[in-house]
């Protein structure tokens, strides 16, 4: 900050408060070797020569943690240089005219550095230098003219702790005390540099204090004040307040509170005394003044507000009741040292401090205490619903929310902004995102976003069931619908609270439930009728087995039951009826199928077994043609083993007769030809099993 004093007239912009370089110039170059520093004007460099505009959140420097901007107040600062290191070196300067009354004249600007320490020799470390030129003369003026070289023991530096090798030096103010140069031109020069090997980075920050008057505040009292309280600038190394005639030390802090008031017209001085290489020793003076203006400060001693945004202090409700047209400034601390950072966004609890000034210069300093309370501590219990027509989303239901409160104020709008209402908040039947706006007694808000997503479900009929036995509730033909549509689920009561067992066999009458789930995510319950009819009792029992040529009756192998009919068959698909079930021959498995007057039927099988009847060949015929006897006749060899195969042998083991299946008896000859009479031999092979009857036969005459 640089500060005018002694009533100076203020050079424009001399604080970057235009937010530009206006009335400053610039310069850029590189550092040699040798240490030397060549730059040349330029327009200010992007990253190089950067103005700064004080912000919220505020801006903090990467390696030292403290504001970029200077904690004076003001709207700008600016930064000198970058981290790029690669030699650069880079200058601002303003040149001024010091008023012709002026014999005495004081400047104070504040700084902050940043410095890579290498440890190389002092004049290749990246450096900070801080001039005033005397244009007049054409020379430096040697007091306010110095240079912070990177070391890591310089005073007031500390080191990162982003990192090893970096020191930083937060805001501090330099005096500047110049005597004898009335009318004379004066420039301020600042310059930073890296190192002179390329490798290592300088920076700083500067800033310009637009107010040009004297240093000192608080030296007008208005008509009845009490007291007041004289404020030096902030961040010397100590003060010595003094009476007119610099006799008597009367305080030593940077404040000097004097009650009651002092006569109008009286003196003090103030020695400003530096940290050792940071500025000249500087004497200021002071007149006390007073006002017959009206001063009325009055101040809440609380405030309230939310983390969302912080606290305003500048809000108007807070000062109401005060004189109109004060001036307002506000502060960490009760000696206003310290300026809080963003006045209007105070989100820290504690006491701050408000300071009132009007025209005159009267002004007095309050506490004001800060409540920061949370939000209101609200969630969706889901950020998406569906709603299926002509059902209607209700945004206004309370349920939605976690940790809803009725202190709180609900509005519901359509953007985040809530700039678009909803009209009608509890029939939504469009398809959106939805924000509910909280709002406790404190002000104190919470946004919460639901996306409402509104479809029109599928459609799908039930047919009621009649059948015997069970129902399948699962089958095509109970309901109607597209493919694909639903998923269907299956329920014994209209809540769809309890599923039924196996909807594929429902064995009971009644009401039955189908609810479709629609892949739109839809559902839609339908009732269906269920009307079960109980098939017809049949238990048949498998017959005792006969030996052909008995047959089995399977009509008796069950008990009859009047008004049922019962069929038989071959084929459990029932495809083939059994001709004479009551004569049944063969071994098999049959079918029994008990039909009642609606329809209704049972189906069970029996067994039948018909055992093989005993082969027995006769052991003689005699094939003279007189029509008895005159064949092999074989009785149930050819109805009952069409398969068999026999052979006949004469009794030197030649085979004289053969057939497959018995359908024409032996006649006893031999291709034709008449056989000797005698006896013969035979092996009847009855199946494939390998049964064979064996045995000898006689021709006779």
């Amino acid at each position: 900050m640089i500060q005018l004093k002694l009533n100076a007239q203020c050079p424009a912009n001399i604080g970057f408060e235009n937010g530009d370089f206006t009335n400053w110039v610039c310069y850029a170059g590189l550092v040699d070797a040798q240490g030397i520093i060549n730059v040349q004007p330029t327009l200010p460099i992007a990253g190089r020569h950067t103005i700064l505009q004080n912000s919220f959140p505020q801006q903090k420097d990467l390696y030292g943690g403290f504001p970029v901007n200077c904690p004076n107040g003001s709207n700008y600062s600016i930064k000198l240089g970058d981290e790029s290191a690669q030699k650069h070196a880079e200058r601002v300067s303003y040149e001024f005219t010091i008023p012709v009354n002026q014999s005495v004249f004081s400047i104070i600007y504040n700084y902050a550095v940043v410095f890579e320490n290498p440890n190389h020799q002092d004049f290749e470390q990246p450096k900070f230098t801080a001039n005033v030129f005397d244009v007049s003369a054409g020379k430096y003026i040697n007091c306010p003219s110095f240079s912070f070289v990177a070391s890591g023991n310089l005073p007031g530096f500390q080191q990162s702790s982003k990192g090893q090798n970096v020191f930083y030096k937060p805001w501090s103010p330099v005096s500047i005390k110049l005597v004898g140069y009335a009318g004379k031109t004066i420039r301020l020069e600042f310059t930073t540099n890296a190192c002179t090997k390329g490798g290592h980075f300088g920076y700083a920050y500067l800033d310009v204090n637009e107010n040009c008057t004297s240093p000192i505040e608080g030296n007008v009292y208005c008509n009845g004040a009490e007291q007041i309280t004289l404020t030096a600038p902030f961040g010397f190394k100590e003060y010595k307040w003094f009476d007119a005639g610099f006799t008597n030390v009367i305080g030593t802090t940077n404040t000097l509170t004097l009650k009651p008031p002092p006569p109008a017209g009286t003196v003090f001085a103030l020695e400003l005394i530096p940290y050792d290489g940071y500025g000249c020793l500087d004497t200021v003076y002071t007149t006390i003044t007073e006002s017959p203006d009206a001063f009325r400060f009055a101040l809440q001693d609380t405030a309230i507000s939310c983390a969302t945004f912080g606290a305003d202090l500048t809000r108007t409700k807070y000062i109401t009741g005060s004189t109109p047209g004060l001036k307002f400034s506000y502060f960490l601390d009760n000696l206003g040292l310290n300026y809080i950072p963003t006045p209007k966004n105070v989100t820290s609890q504690g006491t701050y401090y408000i300071k009132a000034e009007n025209a005159a210069g009267c002004n007095e300093i309050k506490p004001i205490s800060v409540f920061i309370k949370p939000v209101p501590n609200l969630s969706a219990k889901t950020n998406s619903v569906l709603v299926c027509l002509p059902d209607k989303f209700d945004l206004t239901d309370l349920n939605l929310l976690n940790g809803a409160s009725s202190a709180y104020q609900y509005s519901y709008w359509k953007d985040i902004d809530a700039t678009k209402p909803v009209p009608l908040p509890q029939q939504i039947d469009v398809s959106g995102v939805y924000y509910i706006l909280a709002k406790d007694p404190e002000g104190c808000t919470a946004t919460i976003n639901i996306a409402a997503t509104i479809v029109a479900p599928y459609i799908f009929s039930a047919n009621d069931q009649t059948s015997c036995g069970f129902v399948d509730l699962t089958a095509s033909k109970v309901t109607n619908t597209n493919p694909g549509e639903f998923l269907f689920e299956y329920y014994e009561d209209a809540a769809t609270t309890q599923l039924v067992t196996n909807a594929k066999r429902i064995q009971s009458s009644g009401t039955y439930y189908i609810k479709g789930n629609g892949v739109n995510g839809c559902n839609v319950v339908h009732p269906v009728q269920v009307i079960v009819n109980p098939n017809p009792l049949l238990q048949a029992t498998s017959p005792q087995p006969v030996t052909f040529p008995q047959t089995v009756d399977i009509t008796k192998t069950f008990i009859p039951v009047n008004g049922v009919r019962y069929s038989y068959w071959y084929d459990a698909a029932l495809t083939r009826p059994v001709i004479m079930p009551y004569a049944v021959d063969t071994t098999i498995k049959l079918y029994i199928k008990a039909t009642d007057n609606i329809g209704c039927f049972t189906v069970d099988s029996v067994k039948a077994v018909v055992k093989e009847p005993t082969i027995t060949p006769p052991n003689a015929f005699s094939p003279n043609g007189d029509g008895i006897n005159d064949t092999w006749e074989i009785q149930y060899l050819q109805t009952r083993f069409a398969d068999c195969t026999i052979d006949v042998f004469n009794r030197y083991g030649q085979i004289v007769y053969h057939s497959t299946g018995y359908a024409k008896p032996w006649d006893g000859s031999m291709k034709n030809q008449k056989l000797p009479f005698g006896t013969y031999y035979y092996v009847i092979k009855l199946n494939k099993t390998g049964d064979i009857v064996s045995g000898s036969v006689s021709l006779l005459p």
